[in-house]
């Protein structure tokens, strides 16, 4: 009978403590620990697409939503560099017809899908100018230029170019070698970046009238 006695009461101790490690473990979530909430990552979608018809020769500059522009210097694909985020618009435009070419963009605008997929149908079509203008573009691309900085180029005619991002940015002026003896070009940087120094290089020469004549010449700029 006490060996009965004791057992009694060893399991009774034992139910009481298996009873508190229960609602211990309850109110704890089961023992597990609850992971701090992570912020969704943005999405964005890559724009690109293909040029045709482009004429040897010629350079085709692009903008996507005033903001990127590329340089595309053969038919076939192009992509921006820039992806557009889910949900924002995009609209890929001609900065401004190439050397002796007249181009269409189709399907250039629209708004990327929340799940950012991917924009690949942009077609740029060209054809031999009714009217061929031997006119040509100045742009400069910059690098290593500080976030949220910005640099100021001038031309030889005093038109200025400010650049508030790396990568490639174009004169709004279109040359033409009536109006520049002997098509030259001369670039110059008007105003550096705070704290920073722009050196340039392929800044100054005469884009010949003949079988080497270029509609864009590629200045570059190498901030530091």
């Amino acid at each position: 009978m006490q060996v009965q006695k004791i057992l009694g009461d060893y399991m009774s101790q034992f139910k009481v403590i298996a009873l508190i490690g229960a609602l211990a473990l309850a109110g704890c979530g089961g023992g597990g620990s609850t992971a701090p909430s992570v912020p969704p990552v943005q999405k964005a979608a890559v724009i690109s697409g293909s040029v045709a018809g482009l004429s040897g020769n010629s350079t085709l500059l692009l903008v996507n939503n005033n903001a990127e522009t590329i340089a595309v210097k053969a038919n076939g694909a192009f992509k921006f560099a820039h992806p557009v985020a889910s949900g924002a618009p995009y609209s890929v435009a001609l900065f401004a017809d190439p050397n002796g070419n007249a181009c269409t963009v189709a399907n250039g605008s629209g708004t990327v899908a929340q799940n950012a997929v991917d924009i690949g149908n942009v077609a740029v079509t060209c054809q031999p100018a009714v009217i061929a203008l031997l006119t040509y573009n100045v742009g400069v691309t910059v690098s290593g230029l500080a976030a949220g900085g910005s640099v100021s180029f001038a031309d030889a005619q005093g038109n200025l170019l400010r650049a508030g991002a790396n990568g490639l940015s174009v004169f709004a002026l279109s040359y033409s070698p009536q109006s520049l003896h002997g098509a030259s070009y001369d670039v110059t940087v008007s105003l550096n970046p705070a704290g920073q120094t722009c050196t340039l290089t392929n800044n100054a020469g005469t884009n010949n009238a003949g079988a080497g004549f270029t509609d864009f010449i590629n200045v570059t700029a190498t901030c530091k």
